[in-house]
Protein backbone atom coordinates (compact mmCIF):
# COMPACT_ATOMS: atom_id res chain seq x y z
CA UNK A 1 0.00 0.00 0.00
CA UNK A 2 1.20 3.51 -0.79
CA UNK A 3 1.79 5.76 2.20
CA UNK A 4 -0.04 9.06 2.44
CA UNK A 5 -0.15 12.06 4.78
CA UNK A 6 2.69 12.31 7.31
CA UNK A 7 3.92 8.84 6.31
CA UNK A 8 4.31 9.76 2.64
CA UNK A 9 7.76 9.16 1.16
CA UNK A 10 9.38 12.46 0.14
CA UNK A 11 10.26 11.92 -3.53
CA UNK A 12 9.92 13.91 -6.75
CA UNK A 13 9.23 11.90 -9.91
CA UNK A 14 8.84 14.16 -12.93
CA UNK A 15 7.33 11.36 -15.04
CA UNK A 16 4.12 11.66 -13.02
CA UNK A 17 3.62 15.14 -14.50
CA UNK A 18 2.66 13.66 -17.84
CA UNK A 19 1.36 10.25 -16.82
CA UNK A 20 -1.11 11.73 -14.32
CA UNK A 21 -4.18 9.54 -13.82
CA UNK A 22 -2.78 6.77 -16.02
CA UNK A 23 -0.60 5.99 -13.02
CA UNK A 24 -3.34 6.31 -10.40
CA UNK A 25 -5.04 3.26 -8.93
CA UNK A 26 -7.08 3.74 -5.76
CA UNK A 27 -6.64 0.04 -4.98
CA UNK A 28 -2.95 0.73 -4.31
CA UNK A 29 -3.98 2.89 -1.35
CA UNK A 30 -5.45 1.77 1.93
CA UNK A 31 -9.26 1.64 2.07
CA UNK A 32 -11.56 0.62 4.88
CA UNK A 33 -15.05 -0.93 4.68
CA UNK A 34 -17.91 1.15 6.09
CA UNK A 35 -21.69 0.96 6.06
CA UNK A 36 -23.80 4.03 5.31
CA UNK A 37 -27.52 4.37 5.95
CA UNK A 38 -28.42 5.27 2.36
CA UNK A 39 -25.43 4.13 0.29
CA UNK A 40 -24.96 0.78 2.00
CA UNK A 41 -21.56 -0.95 2.16
CA UNK A 42 -18.66 1.03 0.70
CA UNK A 43 -14.87 1.11 0.66
CA UNK A 44 -13.60 4.43 2.03
CA UNK A 45 -10.23 5.88 1.03
CA UNK A 46 -8.48 5.96 4.40
CA UNK A 47 -6.87 9.42 4.03
CA UNK A 48 -10.09 11.13 2.90
CA UNK A 49 -11.11 14.66 3.78
CA UNK A 50 -14.49 15.56 5.29
CA UNK A 51 -15.64 19.02 4.15
CA UNK A 52 -18.24 21.09 5.99
CA UNK A 53 -20.14 23.42 3.68
CA UNK A 54 -21.13 26.08 6.20
CA UNK A 55 -22.97 28.47 3.85
CA UNK A 56 -22.88 29.84 0.30
CA UNK A 57 -23.03 33.52 1.30
CA UNK A 58 -19.89 35.37 0.19
CA UNK A 59 -18.72 38.99 0.19
CA UNK A 60 -16.87 38.38 -3.09
CA UNK A 61 -18.18 37.25 -6.47
CA UNK A 62 -15.28 35.51 -8.20
CA UNK A 63 -15.94 34.49 -11.79
CA UNK A 64 -13.77 31.43 -11.12
CA UNK A 65 -15.71 30.32 -8.01
CA UNK A 66 -14.97 26.61 -7.61
CA UNK A 67 -18.18 25.89 -5.69
CA UNK A 68 -20.25 27.29 -8.57
CA UNK A 69 -18.09 25.71 -11.26
CA UNK A 70 -18.69 22.25 -9.79
CA UNK A 71 -22.44 22.70 -10.33
CA UNK A 72 -21.97 24.25 -13.77
CA UNK A 73 -19.86 21.21 -14.73
CA UNK A 74 -22.91 19.03 -14.01
CA UNK A 75 -25.19 21.39 -15.99
CA UNK A 76 -26.88 22.50 -12.77
CA UNK A 77 -27.67 25.95 -11.47
CA UNK A 78 -25.95 26.85 -8.22
CA UNK A 79 -29.08 27.11 -6.12
CA UNK A 80 -28.41 25.38 -2.83
CA UNK A 81 -31.07 24.36 -0.33
CA UNK A 82 -30.45 25.12 3.35
CA UNK A 83 -31.60 23.87 6.71
CA UNK A 84 -33.64 26.88 7.82
CA UNK A 85 -32.92 26.83 11.52
CA UNK A 86 -29.29 27.28 12.58
CA UNK A 87 -29.81 25.18 15.73
CA UNK A 88 -31.14 22.36 13.55
CA UNK A 89 -28.16 22.75 11.19
CA UNK A 90 -25.80 22.30 14.13
CA UNK A 91 -27.78 19.34 15.46
CA UNK A 92 -27.61 17.62 12.09
CA UNK A 93 -23.92 18.47 11.69
CA UNK A 94 -23.18 16.84 15.05
CA UNK A 95 -25.11 13.77 13.92
CA UNK A 96 -22.92 13.58 10.79
CA UNK A 97 -19.73 14.17 12.78
CA UNK A 98 -20.61 11.09 14.82
CA UNK A 99 -21.07 9.12 11.58
CA UNK A 100 -17.67 10.02 10.11
CA UNK A 101 -15.61 10.19 13.33
CA UNK A 102 -14.77 6.43 13.45
CA UNK A 103 -13.06 6.86 10.06
CA UNK A 104 -10.78 9.58 11.49
CA UNK A 105 -10.75 11.95 8.49
CA UNK A 106 -9.14 15.35 8.17
CA UNK A 107 -11.80 18.09 8.34
CA UNK A 108 -12.16 21.32 6.40
CA UNK A 109 -14.64 24.19 6.48
CA UNK A 110 -15.61 25.92 3.25
CA UNK A 111 -18.31 28.13 1.74
CA UNK A 112 -19.14 30.83 0.58
CA UNK A 113 -17.05 32.82 2.95
CA UNK A 114 -16.94 30.95 6.29
CA UNK A 115 -15.71 33.87 8.40
CA UNK A 116 -18.90 35.86 7.81
CA UNK A 117 -21.14 32.98 8.93
CA UNK A 118 -22.77 33.72 12.31
CA UNK A 119 -22.37 30.08 13.38
CA UNK A 120 -18.71 29.55 12.47
CA UNK A 121 -17.47 29.45 16.07
CA UNK A 122 -20.23 26.98 16.96
CA UNK A 123 -18.93 24.71 14.18
CA UNK A 124 -15.33 25.14 15.38
CA UNK A 125 -16.39 24.00 18.85
CA UNK A 126 -18.32 21.00 17.54
CA UNK A 127 -15.39 19.72 15.50
CA UNK A 128 -13.07 20.24 18.47
CA UNK A 129 -15.46 18.33 20.72
CA UNK A 130 -14.91 15.18 18.63
CA UNK A 131 -11.13 15.55 18.38
CA UNK A 132 -10.56 15.29 14.63
CA UNK A 133 -6.90 14.86 13.70
CA UNK A 134 -6.39 17.68 11.17
CA UNK A 135 -8.57 20.78 10.74
CA UNK A 136 -8.47 23.35 7.94
CA UNK A 137 -10.50 26.41 7.03
CA UNK A 138 -10.48 28.06 3.59
CA UNK A 139 -11.26 31.78 3.61
CA UNK A 140 -10.53 35.08 1.88
CA UNK A 141 -9.57 36.33 5.35
CA UNK A 142 -12.08 39.16 5.46
CA UNK A 143 -13.89 38.18 8.67
CA UNK A 144 -11.04 36.83 10.77
CA UNK A 145 -11.21 39.82 13.13
CA UNK A 146 -14.99 39.60 13.51
CA UNK A 147 -16.09 38.94 17.10
CA UNK A 148 -17.96 35.75 17.96
CA UNK A 149 -18.40 34.25 21.40
CA UNK A 150 -16.41 37.09 22.98
CA UNK A 151 -13.29 36.81 20.81
CA UNK A 152 -12.07 37.20 17.24
CA UNK A 153 -12.66 34.34 14.85
CA UNK A 154 -8.90 34.12 14.36
CA UNK A 155 -8.36 33.61 18.09
CA UNK A 156 -11.23 31.11 18.18
CA UNK A 157 -9.51 29.07 15.45
CA UNK A 158 -6.47 28.91 17.68
CA UNK A 159 -8.48 28.31 20.87
CA UNK A 160 -10.37 25.37 19.34
CA UNK A 161 -7.23 23.74 17.93
CA UNK A 162 -7.53 24.36 14.19
CA UNK A 163 -4.39 23.39 12.31
CA UNK A 164 -4.45 25.15 8.95
CA UNK A 165 -5.64 28.55 7.71
CA UNK A 166 -5.91 28.75 3.89
CA UNK A 167 -6.29 32.35 2.70
CA UNK A 168 -7.24 32.98 -0.94
CA UNK A 169 -5.77 35.97 -2.78
CA UNK A 170 -5.26 36.40 -6.54
CA UNK A 171 -2.68 39.18 -6.28
CA UNK A 172 -0.23 40.93 -3.95
CA UNK A 173 -1.78 44.24 -5.10
CA UNK A 174 -4.96 45.06 -3.13
CA UNK A 175 -6.55 46.97 -6.01
CA UNK A 176 -6.05 44.07 -8.43
CA UNK A 177 -7.18 41.53 -5.84
CA UNK A 178 -10.38 43.50 -5.14
CA UNK A 179 -11.12 43.82 -8.84
CA UNK A 180 -10.58 40.16 -9.77
CA UNK A 181 -12.41 38.73 -6.76
CA UNK A 182 -15.17 41.34 -7.20
CA UNK A 183 -15.60 42.33 -3.59
CA UNK A 184 -18.67 44.38 -2.79
CA UNK A 185 -17.51 47.92 -2.05
CA UNK A 186 -19.27 48.21 1.32
CA UNK A 187 -18.35 44.72 2.55
CA UNK A 188 -15.44 43.45 4.66
CA UNK A 189 -12.09 43.00 2.98
CA UNK A 190 -8.71 41.72 4.17
CA UNK A 191 -5.95 44.03 2.91
CA UNK A 192 -2.24 43.26 2.83
CA UNK A 193 -1.92 45.26 6.04
CA UNK A 194 -4.70 43.18 7.64
CA UNK A 195 -2.98 40.02 6.43
CA UNK A 196 0.24 41.13 8.10
CA UNK A 197 -1.65 41.35 11.42
CA UNK A 198 -3.34 37.99 10.82
CA UNK A 199 -0.03 36.22 10.11
CA UNK A 200 1.69 37.88 13.07
CA UNK A 201 -0.91 36.24 15.36
CA UNK A 202 -1.01 32.90 13.53
CA UNK A 203 2.79 32.58 13.40
CA UNK A 204 2.98 32.79 17.20
CA UNK A 205 0.49 29.92 17.53
CA UNK A 206 0.15 26.30 16.31
CA UNK A 207 -2.18 27.56 13.52
CA UNK A 208 -0.30 27.13 10.24
CA UNK A 209 -1.15 29.28 7.22
CA UNK A 210 -1.12 28.90 3.47
CA UNK A 211 -1.68 31.66 0.90
CA UNK A 212 -3.68 30.34 -2.04
CA UNK A 213 -3.47 31.90 -5.51
CA UNK A 214 -5.31 30.97 -8.69
CA UNK A 215 -3.12 31.40 -11.76
CA UNK A 216 -4.80 33.82 -14.17
CA UNK A 217 -3.67 35.62 -17.31
CA UNK A 218 -4.81 38.93 -15.81
CA UNK A 219 -2.76 38.47 -12.64
CA UNK A 220 -0.15 35.83 -11.65
CA UNK A 221 0.68 34.24 -15.00
CA UNK A 222 4.39 33.28 -15.08
CA UNK A 223 7.25 32.01 -12.96
CA UNK A 224 8.49 35.58 -12.51
CA UNK A 225 5.05 36.63 -11.25
CA UNK A 226 4.92 33.62 -8.92
CA UNK A 227 8.27 34.62 -7.47
CA UNK A 228 7.17 38.25 -7.10
CA UNK A 229 3.92 37.12 -5.44
CA UNK A 230 5.88 35.01 -2.94
CA UNK A 231 8.46 37.75 -2.37
CA UNK A 232 5.75 40.30 -1.56
CA UNK A 233 3.93 37.97 0.83
CA UNK A 234 7.16 37.04 2.60
CA UNK A 235 7.29 40.72 3.62
CA UNK A 236 4.04 40.32 5.58
CA UNK A 237 5.05 37.04 7.24
CA UNK A 238 3.92 34.32 4.82
CA UNK A 239 5.98 31.17 4.25
CA UNK A 240 3.57 28.66 2.68
CA UNK A 241 1.85 28.99 -0.70
CA UNK A 242 -0.22 27.12 -3.25
CA UNK A 243 -0.76 28.12 -6.87
CA UNK A 244 -3.66 26.46 -8.65
CA UNK A 245 -4.52 26.02 -12.29
CA UNK A 246 -8.15 26.69 -13.20
CA UNK A 247 -9.87 23.30 -13.11
CA UNK A 248 -10.79 21.51 -16.30
CA UNK A 249 -14.52 20.97 -16.68
CA UNK A 250 -17.30 20.01 -19.08
CA UNK A 251 -17.51 22.78 -21.70
CA UNK A 252 -21.21 22.11 -22.14
CA UNK A 253 -21.65 23.50 -18.64
CA UNK A 254 -24.18 26.20 -17.82
CA UNK A 255 -23.21 29.69 -16.58
CA UNK A 256 -21.48 30.98 -19.71
CA UNK A 257 -20.03 34.05 -17.99
CA UNK A 258 -17.86 31.92 -15.71
CA UNK A 259 -16.98 29.40 -18.41
CA UNK A 260 -15.87 32.13 -20.83
CA UNK A 261 -13.83 33.81 -18.09
CA UNK A 262 -12.08 30.55 -17.18
CA UNK A 263 -11.35 29.73 -20.83
CA UNK A 264 -9.83 33.14 -21.54
CA UNK A 265 -7.77 33.29 -18.34
CA UNK A 266 -6.41 29.77 -18.00
CA UNK A 267 -2.69 29.36 -17.37
CA UNK A 268 -1.38 25.82 -17.91
CA UNK A 269 0.76 24.53 -15.08
CA UNK A 270 2.62 22.16 -17.40
CA UNK A 271 4.14 25.25 -19.03
CA UNK A 272 4.91 26.82 -15.65
CA UNK A 273 6.55 23.64 -14.37
CA UNK A 274 8.75 23.42 -17.45
CA UNK A 275 9.83 27.02 -16.80
CA UNK A 276 10.50 26.21 -13.13
CA UNK A 277 13.44 24.11 -14.32
CA UNK A 278 15.16 27.29 -15.54
CA UNK A 279 15.23 28.68 -11.99
CA UNK A 280 17.64 26.75 -9.74
CA UNK A 281 16.38 28.69 -6.70
CA UNK A 282 13.07 26.77 -7.09
CA UNK A 283 14.00 23.36 -5.74
CA UNK A 284 11.74 20.32 -6.42
CA UNK A 285 10.68 18.67 -3.16
CA UNK A 286 7.67 16.38 -3.60
CA UNK A 287 4.93 15.54 -6.08
CA UNK A 288 1.57 13.95 -5.28
CA UNK A 289 -0.86 12.13 -7.55
CA UNK A 290 -4.52 12.13 -6.54
CA UNK A 291 -7.61 10.69 -8.12
CA UNK A 292 -8.38 13.86 -10.11
CA UNK A 293 -5.57 16.23 -9.13
CA UNK A 294 -1.80 16.44 -9.36
CA UNK A 295 0.50 18.50 -7.11
CA UNK A 296 4.14 19.54 -7.34
CA UNK A 297 5.86 21.09 -4.32
CA UNK A 298 8.98 23.23 -4.37
CA UNK A 299 11.17 25.04 -1.84
CA UNK A 300 12.10 28.70 -2.33
CA UNK A 301 13.63 31.23 0.11
CA UNK A 302 12.75 29.05 3.08
CA UNK A 303 9.13 28.77 1.89
CA UNK A 304 7.02 25.89 0.62
CA UNK A 305 5.40 26.43 -2.79
CA UNK A 306 2.77 23.91 -3.87
CA UNK A 307 1.19 23.95 -7.34
CA UNK A 308 -1.91 21.99 -8.29
CA UNK A 309 -3.93 21.09 -11.37
CA UNK A 310 -7.27 19.29 -11.29
CA UNK A 311 -9.78 17.89 -13.77
CA UNK A 312 -13.48 17.58 -12.88
CA UNK A 313 -14.02 15.26 -15.84
CA UNK A 314 -11.40 12.87 -14.47
CA UNK A 315 -13.04 12.98 -11.06
CA UNK A 316 -16.22 11.43 -12.45
CA UNK A 317 -14.32 8.97 -14.68
CA UNK A 318 -12.49 7.68 -11.61
CA UNK A 319 -15.66 7.43 -9.53
CA UNK A 320 -17.44 5.55 -12.31
CA UNK A 321 -14.56 3.05 -12.45
CA UNK A 322 -14.76 2.38 -8.71
CA UNK A 323 -18.39 2.78 -7.70
CA UNK A 324 -17.76 1.00 -4.40
CA UNK A 325 -15.20 3.60 -3.26
CA UNK A 326 -15.81 6.83 -1.35
CA UNK A 327 -12.96 9.27 -2.06
CA UNK A 328 -14.18 12.26 -0.02
CA UNK A 329 -17.21 13.34 2.00
CA UNK A 330 -19.10 16.63 2.13
CA UNK A 331 -21.70 17.87 4.60
CA UNK A 332 -24.02 20.11 2.59
CA UNK A 333 -26.25 22.97 3.67
CA UNK A 334 -29.30 20.77 3.01
CA UNK A 335 -28.08 18.32 5.67
CA UNK A 336 -27.03 15.54 3.30
CA UNK A 337 -23.75 13.71 3.78
CA UNK A 338 -22.50 13.05 0.24
CA UNK A 339 -19.49 11.52 -1.45
CA UNK A 340 -18.98 14.68 -3.51
CA UNK A 341 -19.65 18.39 -3.94
CA UNK A 342 -23.17 18.21 -5.41
CA UNK A 343 -25.78 18.15 -2.65
CA UNK A 344 -28.13 15.61 -4.29
CA UNK A 345 -25.54 13.22 -5.76
CA UNK A 346 -23.68 10.32 -4.15
CA UNK A 347 -25.81 10.58 -1.00
CA UNK A 348 -24.31 8.53 1.82
CA UNK A 349 -26.64 9.61 4.63
CA UNK A 350 -29.71 11.64 3.64
CA UNK A 351 -31.10 14.34 5.94
CA UNK A 352 -34.59 13.25 6.92
CA UNK A 353 -35.71 16.58 8.40
CA UNK A 354 -38.30 18.80 6.78
CA UNK A 355 -36.83 22.10 7.98
CA UNK A 356 -35.44 23.11 4.57
CA UNK A 357 -35.57 26.23 2.48
CA UNK A 358 -33.98 27.78 -0.62
CA UNK A 359 -31.72 30.69 0.22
Amino acid sequence: MKKVGAEREITFDKTLRYARQKEYDVKEYERVPYHFKDAGDKQVYKNFNFSIFIDDICNADCKFCVAQLRYAHRSMLYNKIHIKNKREYLRRLEEVLKIVRPLNPSVSITGGEPTISPILTDVLKLVDKYGFRKRTITTNGSGLFNIQDGDTILNNLIKYHWDHLNISRTSYDDNINRKIMRYEADKEYSSMEDLKKILAIANKSPLKHRISCLLLKESVNSVEEIKKYVDEYIKVGANNFIFRELMDYDHKAVNKEKIEYCDSNKIKLNDIWEDFEKYPELKPYLNILGYYYYVEIYKYRGCTIASESADLNQQYVEKDKNKDTVYEMVFHTNGNLCGGWIDNEEILDKYDGLNLDNK
